[in-house]
């Protein structure tokens, strides 16, 4: 369903995970869904800033957007119609260009963001501490 990779920042503890990048398989969202769910399961692909093409349309998605799935404890949601909402908000905007949402390639979360949402921390779940941080690896 959905293409997920995670973008890492180095903070002075070392590389920690800081945006996840959610993209659709088929290439284009089903903007009639309710919310998409996306697992929270290891390993995530790696990519670098770097990777990620500029002149591709991304969203952001804030942690007012994210939901939780009673039936599903280890996916998160996003909430399309607040999604759909923010962006005809965008539409009018004055310097805003037109877009379709057909139009928007890739979304992004940040990895904070969830764990409050999920009320967890994601990075002791799935150990994406450095080594050397960790004493019994």
């Amino acid at each position: 369903m959905f293409n997920i990779s995670v973008i890492y920042d180095y903070e002075s503890q070392g590389m920690l995970p800081a945006w996840m990048l959610i993209k659709p398989n088929d290439g284009c969202f089903d903007w009639k869904s309710e919310a998409f769910y996306i697992p929270i399961e290891a390993p995530f692909q790696k990519i670098s800033r770097e990777e990620l093409n500029d002149y591709s349309l991304g969203l952001s998605v804030t942690q007012a957007d994210l939901v939780m799935s009673v039936k599903h404890p280890n996916y998160f949601g996003i909430f399309v119609p607040r999604l759909k909402q923010r962006i005809n908000q965008m539409r009018g905007e004055k310097y805003t260009p037109f877009f379709h949402l057909a139009d928007i390639e890739h979304l992004v979360v940040q990895m904070t963001d969830i764990e409050i949402v999920m009320e967890m921390n994601v990075l002791s779940k799935y150990a994406w501490r450095p080594s050397f941080l960790d004493p019994d690896f």
